[in-house]
């Protein structure tokens, strides 16, 4: 029962928002409250046997006082709180060792007062508070040392009263530092095991965490190597149709379209073997995709030289599939087109990077573009256009010694 009486005085004002240090300071204002409470209680009660009445309803009135300090807590005017109970305290210590003399060892409660104000005060934030009140009680001793303890001196207390209230002032005195490292020691062990109990929380949310991450990479990973298999069985089917006895622009066609499929599936064969599991290293990919290329025009491909310029560039798939599509329609337009009756063919590949602002561009040194190529309706010209759109990039042809191809689009996440 006191348990809880003393746990729900110790949390007025707490709101399940606040941090543990706000929470640790409310809590150990509402504790020091209590206990001034209580003192102020007793000392009343005392007065009002001496029959000192107008101490006796001084003191009271300080009770009230502290109740206010549990009020201003609970409308959550924390700081106000903290200063309202010191200055109410030492104002208490004040009266009471002038009342009662340095006989009587009132003085004494100054030292619990002083480790209450460094315990309860936030040290970051309140620097300029604890140095006021740090003063006051400076203040409050000079005046009675000044004054001899006879500023509002007792005249129902004799030498004898004075003593006794020594030996009990000595010993409240400790016991009220002694309850207050015991509150600080139990609940600075009360932060330790719920600093444990969240350490031990987060390694758990981490270790589900990194198992739900690790059976999505798994499922992206199997996903990955599916559509791969998929587009290769397309891809499959197209060669065996090249195969058959078909006209030569219809094996030019399925060719075409084998080769598109096969730019795809090694984008995702790449993302399946690779760590990352959204990024493709377009460098490799583009050799590999190259490598695919020239096997399909073998009668030409050993005449034209490819020079590729493309370091550290790591691409999103999102932007991967496109632009190896986009490099597929290029390559694959100049094997066809650009160097005919040509034996010393050269493609330069490059891609840079500029402040997320990719710029790719695709050079032979073929017979260049014809005047009247983008009145065209070309396949391969369409599809560049809608994968450039694809991107939100923008691209342009020009004759420059051979046919020059550029593509600028943004980076995508």
């Amino acid at each position: 029962m006191f348990q809880k009486v003393w746990n729900y005085i110790s949390s007025i004002g707490v709101k399940d928002e606040y941090d543990d240090i706000l929470v640790k300071r409310i809590t150990l204002t509402n504790q020091f409250s209590s206990i001034a409470l209580i003192v102020f209680l007793l000392s009343g009660i005392n007065n009002f046997v001496l029959g000192d009445v107008f101490s006796a309803i001084l003191i009271e009135g300080m009770v009230v006082a502290s109740l206010f300090g549990f009020y201003l807590n609970k409308i959550h005017y924390h700081r106000l709180s903290i200063s309202f109970l010191f200055s109410i305290v030492s104002v208490a210590i004040f009266y009471f060792d002038s009342y009662s003399g340095i006989l009587s060892g009132t003085y004494l409660y100054h030292f619990p007062l002083i480790l209450a104000i460094a315990f309860i005060f936030d040290m970051r934030e309140d620097k300029m508070a604890m140095l006021i009140h740090f003063l006051l009680i400076i203040l409050f001793l000079g005046i009675n040392i000044a004054t001899n303890h006879n500023l509002f001196r007792s005249e129902f207390l004799t030498d004898d009263n004075r003593s006794q209230m020594f030996v009990f002032n000595l010993l409240f005195s400790v016991s009220a530092v002694g309850f207050f490292v015991y509150i600080m020691v139990r609940n600075n062990l009360r932060e330790s095991y719920l600093y444990i109990q969240r350490i031990e929380e987060r390694k758990l949310s981490e270790k589900v965490i990194k198992e739900a991450l690790a059976e999505k990479n798994i499922l992206i990973s199997e996903l990955h190597h599916r559509v791969k298999n998929n587009l290769a069985i397309i891809s499959g089917l197209f060669s065996l149709k090249i195969n058959d006895d078909l006209h030569e622009d219809a094996k030019h066609v399925l060719m075409e379209s084998r080769n598109r499929v096969r730019s795809m599936a090694l984008i995702h064969n790449r993302l399946y073997k690779s760590n990352h599991l959204t990024n493709v290293n377009f460098d490799e990919y583009a050799k590999e995709l190259i490598s695919e290329i020239s096997a399909s025009y073998p009668t030409i491909s050993n005449s034209v030289k490819i020079n590729i310029d493309i370091n550290n560039i790591s691409l999103n798939i999102n932007a991967a599939i496109p632009c190896g599509l986009i490099l597929n329609e290029l390559l694959t337009n100049s094997y066809k087109h650009a160097f005919k009756e040509k034996t010393d063919g050269k493609i330069d590949i490059s891609i840079t990077n500029l402040n997320n602002q990719f710029k790719m561009e695709v050079k032979d040194n073929g017979i260049g573009l014809s005047p009247d190529y983008n009145q065209k309706q070309s396949l391969g010209v369409t599809v560049i256009e809608a994968l450039t759109e694809q991107l939100d990039g923008t691209y342009l042809f020009l004759n420059n010694n051979g046919t020059q191809f550029e593509l600028m689009f943004k980076s995508q996440q």
